[in-house]
This record gives structure tokens, C-alpha cells and sequence, in this order.
């Protein structure tokens, strides 16, 4: 090959590195990042994307059990936590709660995870102790923390059990009942 045509080809070469360099310095990759809450509202539908839920892992909620926060355990496959979801996330807007820590465990539990174990561990007096002496975290339920204390605790829905489903039991009475439940739990955690 020629000198000349050498020289043609990589100044060619050059200018479309060129090009390539300047297309990926200025394109947009936040565009495929998906923000917690909107990502909570995709998973959860009768939640609005307008939600307070940040995705934590275990390692993240062991930590939290030690200082300020509030932990909402489920997982989408729950159809209780959704309804229950909701009903937290609006409450928690009113009360000006403006973080609920989301920990999606089930594969945790299902794996045996050894941090999940130890969240266990640090729930032990709130847990249901079941049939064969072990203890698990069902879905849902709402951890509050204060100063590495745990000051609320629910899962009131995580046992229904029998023929209602969450559409029924979530009637006007049962989510007042519920809202008055967190409005009392997030006055003494803001105080």
C-alpha cells in the first residue's frame, strides 16, 4: 500500500474515533436509570409513582435496625403489601416522612441469606414463632427505628388467612383503622 493512501486511511480512522468520542461524551445515560419510587410504583400498581420508598438491601436494613429509619418489608408477589403499601405511603406524605426504607426479602428468606438471618435475629421479640421453633419476617410489615431502639412494629395483615383477599378486607373502616395506626407510629418517631 502506497504512503498516501496509508496516510488517507488513518486520517479517516482518526476522524470517526473522533466522532465516536464526542457521541459518547455527549449522549444521556441517566435516561435508562429508573429513580426508586418510580421503580416502586412499576412493582406495586396502587402506589403512586409520587411514593417515599427507597429500595434497601439487607445489609442496608441491618444497619438501619441500629439508627433512625422506617422499614417496610414485602415484596410484589404479596398482593397484602401493596393495599398496605399505599396506605403507608400516604400516610407518611402527611406526616412529612420523606424516606421508607423498602427491603424486598423474599429471595433473602427463600436463599437463607446470613444477613437476612441476622435481621432476624434483631427482630426476635416482634417475630411469629412458628410450629417448628424457626422464626421468619412475612410480608407485610413495618419496622420504625429511633436511636438503634425499635419503637413501632406491624404485621397485622402478614397471617389473613381464609377466604378474604386484601380487595375485601381493605374496606374505608379497615384503612382508617391502619391510617390511625401509622399517623400514631410516625408522631412518636418525628418527635
Amino acid at each position: 500500500m502506497n504512503k498516501k493512501v496509508k496516510r488517507v486511511l488513518q486520517a479517516i480512522l482518526f476522524v470517526v474515533i473522533i466522532i465516536g468520542f464526542i457521541y459518547v461524551g455527549t449522549r444521556d445515560f441517566d435516561t435508562d436509570v429508573v429513580v426508586d419510587n418510580e421503580r416502586f410504583d412499576q412493582e406495586y400498581a396502587n402506589v403512586s409513582k409520587d411514593n417515599v420508598f427507597k429500595y434497601a438491601n439487607a445489609a442496608q436494613v441491618l444497619s438501619a435496625l441500629k439508627g433512625d429509619a422506617v422499614i417496610f418489608m414485602g415484596y410484589p408477589a404479596n398482593t397484602w403489601s401493596g393495599y398496605y403499601a399505599n396506605i403507608l405511603n400516604e400516610t407518611a406524605k402527611e406526616m412529612g416522612i420523606e424516606e421508607i426504607l423498602y427491603y424486598d426479602f423474599y429471595q433473602d428468606r427463600d436463599n437463607r441469606n446470613a444477613t437476612y438471618q441476622s435481621i432476624v435475629l434483631s427482630l426476635t421479640n416482634y417475630l411469629t414463632t412458628l410450629d417448628d421453633g424457626t422464626q421468619e419476617i412475612f410480608a407485610p410489615t413495618l419496622v420504625i427505628v429511633k436511636n438503634g431502639s425499635i419503637i413501632g412494629y406491624d404485621n397485622e395483615t402478614a397471617f389473613m388467612t381464609g377466604n378474604i383477599n386484601p380487595e375485601d378486607y381493605w374496606d374505608e373502616y379497615q384503612v382508617g383503622l391502619k391510617y390511625n395506626t401509622f399517623k400514631t407510629m410516625f408522631e412518636e418517631y418525628l418527635r
